[in-house]
């Protein structure tokens, strides 16, 4: 029992402390824009605007295959961000903590 305690305690800390060391920098200042389609918000800067176009075409028709396939609906809008390069996501102050590549639906 006692080495179980001891085991969660590290875990605890550990996952606290997980990012250390890895920082988000941010070399550029994005001016972000969106625009809208039926069930999705893409948010997008300049000069991604036909990027964003193209999320908001290929999206609905995925959701729409997707949703009749397992007969189910969205209930509210969904954002989705598009970055122009890699260089650009890995400055994304979207989320809190460092992203690497496959996470969060990238």
């Amino acid at each position: 029992m006692k080495y179980f305690k001891i085991a969660v305690l590290l875990t605890c800390f550990s996952i606290g402390f997980g990012q250390f060391g890895k920082n988000i920098v941010q070399y550029d200042e994005f001016n972000w824009k969106y625009i809208q389609s039926s069930h999705f918000d893409i948010y997008y800067y300049d000069p991604g605007l036909a990027h964003a176009e193209f999320v908001a075409s290929e999206a609905e028709k995925a959701y729409l295959h997707i949703a009749d396939l397992i007969g189910w609906r969205l209930k509210n809008r969904v954002a989705i961000i598009v970055y122009n390069s890699h260089n650009d996501f890995q400055q994304t102050n979207v989320v809190s903590s460092y992203m690497v590549e496959g996470i969060g639906g990238v």
